[in-house]
């Protein structure tokens, strides 16, 4: 079945109840055009004003530019839909990742223990600019502040999905809810499924923020921010409610929890883990706390702040009867 090609009309700041810039129906194959978290599009220009989303009278941060919204016909709060990941394309040979005061989980003092004469007493405000090579499979820093070069190996995702939230809510594409969002996780790459709640008719599904590769935690503040398409499959779950995105692959299902206290992102995510192994693996529910406790994994979004992701995850062979 052919693939089509989605280039939206405007790009969004916010998940909200916006008009949707396309229709379709579930089973839907896309080729999704995102642009990198700054705005630059794969030929080197900027998201013109008429290009994004109008603030009405508010102002607006005007990162991590999202694709859509795209409403799927049908879909309601009874339902949940279901996005699987077939390929990330990174149409662009160049990537950046910011390094600055402030920004990313290590503090000041974790960064410099002590002055001296090598990095001296400030942290450094630097771009740090990668030449992505897909053909090697590799990306590489073209502008280090040593004399050490640094190679990381490509491992494409995305870094910013979901869909209009609850009660009519219009919230950053720079953080996370139960709708999705900015969850920098990066288990969301190619082979993976993620399922979202509904809770707006058409669900208002929107992506982007592709990150060419990242660490679990994202402790710089940024992967290797890039454009590209997402190729994906949108399917509607009738009647099945989910509260938070689950995540599933070939060899394991997870759960997300979301909370701006990270031990409580960690205990919702194996919360929500457990109730999927009871309502739809007929676990015993105490069988399946000593499995997650005993074969669990957890896998972190960005730890930046101020709201944390994470994703507690089983092995599916463990789930079999």
């Amino acid at each position: 079945m052919d693939r089509t090609l989605f280039q939206s009309s405007r790009f969004q700041y916010t998940f909200g109840p916006h008009a949707p810039t396309l229709r379709i129906h579930p089973g839907a194959r896309l080729r999704v055009v995102c642009p990198d978290s700054d705005n630059e599009q794969s030929d080197g220009s900027i998201l013109s004003p008429e290009q994004r989303q109008h603030a009405g009278g508010h102002e607006l941060f005007e990162g991590n530019p999202m694709a859509g919204p795209i409403e799927i016909q049908g879909a309601t709060s009874a339902d949940s839909i279901a996005v699987r990941i077939d390929a990330i394309e990174l149409d662009r040979t160049k990537g950046q990742t910011g390094l600055a005061y402030g920004h990313g989980l290590l503090s000041a003092d974790q960064l410099i223990p002590r002055p001296d004469m090598e990095h001296g007493s400030r942290i450094p405000a630097h771009l740090y600019e990668w030449k992505i090579d897909p053909a090697q499979g590799v990306a590489t820093i073209v502008n280090p502040l040593g004399n050490r070069p640094i190679s990381v190996p490509l491992a494409p995702f995305v870094g910013c999905i979901g869909v209009c939230p609850p009660w009519g809510q219009s919230i950053s594409t720079l953080f996370c809810g139960i709708h999705g969002g900015n969850m920098d996780i990066p288990l969301i790459r190619p082979g993976t499924a993620i399922e979202l709640p509904v809770f707006h008719d058409g669900a208002l599904l929107m992506m982007g923020d592709i990150h060419a590769a990242q660490g679990h935690g994202e402790i710089i503040g940024g992967g290797i921010e890039t454009s590209g398409k997402i190729d994906c499959t949108i399917n509607l779950n009738r009647a099945r409610p989910i509260p938070t995105p689950r995540l599933t692959d070939d060899c394991k299902i997870h759960a997300i929890g979301i909370s701006g206290d990270l031990r409580d992102a960690i205990r919702q995510a194996y919360a929500h883990l457990l109730d999927w192994l009871v309502e739809e693996y007929h676990f015993n529910r105490w069988d399946g706390y000593n499995l997650i406790s005993q074969a669990g994994t957890i896998t972190t979004g960005g730890l930046g702040g101020p709201v944390y992701c994470v994703a507690a995850g089983i092995e599916r062979s463990l789930l079999k009867s």
